[in-house]
């Protein structure tokens, strides 16, 4: 029994060892048949000096997205013969000048601060803004190809006013977010730009109220409250979840890139004020991309914010100031300095490298300023001022190089400390 035993042992042993071989025997077959459909399959992929690679390199790519401040049209846009028409309001012309540095990006985003509430509810300025459809088609026209709408105005005209300044910009193609047609839509939008999508996110503050949500004084109604944007800036808590929610929305529906554009802070701050600094650090955390933000109708400084574990970064233009307004030095007493005459263009070059890694290559900033011929029929022009020694030249218009040169004074004090921390920090 004993030697059946090792016998049957040895006998096993050798059927192991048989079938050891064959295993081998099989994967070196496996192995050199799988190098030979690699090697074919990745025969027409080398480099320049012939080295084979088993996978192409992804195509590089490189977008550029464009954004200005905030586009108030006061009353003496209204009362201006130079903008009425027989058949409503062209304000076209107040952008002459910039509209060849908007076809110039990829893509385009301007702050519309007002309500599209129609002719029959009264054109109206400051403190309720209700403008002529013909400020959209302007911007359009322009070059602009998406309206922030969460704003501090958009409830001016009510929940009628509210609710048709979306629906008007829907019907006529034009993008917009900040505000939703309704609560099916997404809070957000992911745009394919030359093909790298970007994701688009705006957000306003509200101000105090018993219940419910209020917009600058304004209580609304329930069910335009559920289609807005905002945040509360003094329980910032609430804003936080709802944003890691938007931001892994976004990523979801393919963004690679991420801007969040808040409309916050304090009118006519020079600096960041408040929960702006707690609140770009968040979102930082969350991995946003880049922060434009808008409200305190002047220029306020740019940054680069770093997440708190060190591998994320931010670009922060905290305020690109007033785009287009009538806010002139000799109205504004708390501010008689000419700043809310004064804008940045603010436009990111956005970069696919080889690997498919998708981040920020570029920042350049345009400083504006707001020209006004005063009078009855009064004229104003959005003038970029990066030629500002040829400016009169340029434009046509004469004795405006000293207050151009003036306002882009301002506005470089403000902006070109951040500017070189962030080429600094990003190594262009």
């Amino acid at each position: 029994m004993a030697t059946e035993n090792r016998n049957y042992n040895k006998t096993s042993g050798r059927k192991n060892t048989k079938v050891i071989i064959a295993v081998l025997i099989l994967l070196v077959l496996v192995v050199s048949c799988g190098g030979f459909i690699l090697w074919y399959l990745s025969k027409d992929s080398r480099d320049d000096a012939g080295e084979k690679r088993l996978f192409p390199a992804k195509e590089t790519q490189t977008i550029t997205v464009g954004s200005v401040g905030d586009v108030i049209i006061h009353d003496p846009f209204l009362r201006s013969d130079r903008y009425k028409k027989s058949d409503g309001y062209d304000f076209t012309d107040c952008f002459k000048f910039t509209a060849d540095l908007y076809e110039k990006q990829d893509y385009m985003v301007a702050n519309l601060e007002t309500t599209l509430a129609g002719k029959s509810a009264g054109y109206s300025g400051y403190p309720l803004f209700n403008s002529p459809d013909a400020i959209a088609d302007a911007l359009h026209e322009s070059g602009i190809d998406m309206m922030l709408l969460a704003n501090n105005h958009i409830y001016d005209t009510g929940k009628s006013g509210f609710q048709r300044t979306a629906k008007v910009l829907d019907e006529k193609g034009y993008s917009h977010t900040g505000v939703r047609g309704d609560t099916g839509e997404a809070k957000y939008a992911v745009k394919d730009i030359n093909g790298i999508k970007v994701g688009f996110i705006n957000y306003t503050y509200e101000t105090p109220a018993s219940n419910g949500k209020a917009i600058n004084g304004n209580k609304m109604d329930n069910a335009s409250a559920q289609l807005l944007n905002s945040f509360k800036p003094k329980n910032l808590q609430p804003f936080y979840d709802e944003a890691i929610r938007q931001v892994a929305l976004m990523k979801l529906a393919g963004a690679e890139f991420i801007i969040f554009y808040p409309h916050w802070g304090q009118e006519y701050k020079l600096e960041a004020h408040g929960y702006m600094n707690k609140m770009a650090q968040k979102m930082c955390d969350m991995g946003v991309d880049a922060i434009i933000g808008g409200h305190p109708h002047v220029v306020e400084p740019v940054d680069v914010v770093k997440s708190s574990d060190g591998k994320h970064k931010t670009f922060v233009a905290y305020s690109m100031g007033n785009h287009l307004s009538n806010q002139r030095r000799e109205m504004i007493t708390s501010m008689p300095t000419g700043h809310t005459e004064d804008g940045i263009m603010v436009n990111l070059e956005i970069s696919r490298d080889a690997s498919g890694e998708v981040k920020l290559t570029n920042v350049e900033t345009v400083p504006t300023w707001v020209y006004k011929k005063k009078g009855a029929n009064a004229v104003y022009y959005v003038i970029p001022l990066n030629d500002v020694d040829n400016i009169e030249n340029v434009t046509g218009i004469s004795g405006i190089k000293e207050s151009c040169k003036a306002s882009n004074k301002r506005t470089h004090e403000i902006i070109d400390s951040g500017m070189k921390k962030v080429k600094q920090e990003y190594g262009f």
